[in-house]
């Protein structure tokens, strides 16, 4: 009787116990140049706790626009960049990809099970789909990028819907491309000191790189100063994660001169000149 009684109890309390119907979550993350002006952002997913996403054929869809317009295109690759290898190097997968779609105004990144191999399982966690890269055409423009709500996703053969299945952050944020983040081009190097680098070339005509190390998460300035110390343009602005940065000073609108760029933070600061020659 009296182990009748536990059975029951514990079935009363694991009955009240559910997790989400959601299985997966969207999200962008580690804005940054890779390749000679590639702006790249990571397509991430999080698979909830007590769920799990058998990968089926699916496509990934973001919009994305640009302020101004025509600041950027599509870069359409096969195979696609940084595609995660559990998939992309499973024989049951074709490469992934990424195509431009819907006139232009959508890039998606493409996972295409044969199905019959083996399906790839994420298990909960936090994980990296793979890449997907714009041309910069614009330095003075910014990009703003959020995920389609039709995005094909698929449990096996099972197509996830949105809300009830999968769900996405958004992210208002139109990010300058004149500044986006270039962390050893991989994200993965985290440097141990804060460091301002000289920029390159130096002398410079019009534009010049600015790299700078930042070993813990810090709210950060990077600032232009003419020779009389005039803020010209502020070229960060705000909390920064740790890695390695490279921002792009374009001086197309200044003179031939002596100019300065400062770097602040709670724990670092630092002054460096640099020279245009036009």
């Amino acid at each position: 009787m009296k182990k009748f009684l536990t059975i029951v109890i514990f079935c009363l309390i694991t009955s009240g116990l559910s997790y989400s119907a959601v299985k997966v979550n969207l999200f962008l993350a580690n804005p940054r140049y890779t390749g000679t002006f590639y702006v790249t952002f990571d397509v991430m997913i999080t698979v909830l706790t007590g769920q799990s996403w058998r990968v089926g054929s699916s496509n990934i869809r973001v919009d994305w626009v640009t302020v101004p317009p025509s600041g950027a295109s599509i870069r359409a690759e096969n195979p696609a960049f940084n595609p995660n290898t559990n998939i992309h190097s499973n024989g049951s997968y074709a490469p992934m990809t990424t195509t431009s779609i819907l006139g232009g105004g959508t890039i998606s990144l493409n996972i295409a099970w044969n199905t019959t191999g083996p399906l790839y399982r994420f298990n909960p966690g936090t994980y990296t789909l793979g890449s997907i890269r714009f041309n910069r055409l614009d330095t003075n423009a910014c990009i703003r990028l959020n995920f389609r709500t039709n995005c094909v996703l698929q449990d096996s053969i099972t197509q996830l819907l949105n809300p009830a299945d999968w769900t996405f952050t958004t992210d208002t944020t139109c990010r300058p491309m004149n500044y986006i983040l270039a962390a050893g081009s991989n994200g993965n190097e985290i440097p141990t000191v804060f460091k301002l680098y000289n920029n390159y070339p130096n002398p410079f005509n019009p534009s010049t790189a600015i790299k700078y190390d930042v070993p813990k998460g810090t709210y950060v300035t990077l600032a232009v100063y003419d020779i009389l110390g005039k803020e010209l343009d502020k070229l960060v602005n705000g909390f920064i994660k740790p890695g390695r940065y490279e921002v792009i000073w374009d001086a197309s609108n200044y003179a031939s001169g002596t100019y300065f760029y400062r770097f602040g933070s709670d724990y670092f600061k630092d002054v460096k000149k640099m020279t245009l020659i036009k």
